[in-house]
């Protein structure tokens, strides 16, 4: 493979990795934040921590807005 090629592949993997990592620190930040709430939580993909507030779900930064 040239030069440029494996370049571009390292860098690739680079950047799936962060997104990885990121996405695993997002979903522990929420699991954490129900731990210390005693509430039950989800990770939704594209919006983030959900909380279940009487019986529905609100993204977790809506809530302070509510409380």
């Amino acid at each position: 493979m040239k030069y440029a090629t494996k370049v571009l592949l390292i860098l690739l993997a680079l950047i799936v990795g962060c997104m990885l990592l990121s996405n695993v620190a997002s979903r522990a930040t929420c699991s954490y934040y129900g731990f210390q709430t005693d509430r039950e939580t989800r990770y939704a993909a594209f919006v983030g921590c959900m909380v279940l507030v009487d019986g529905a779900w609100f993204p977790r930064n809506e809530i302070r807005v509510m409380q």
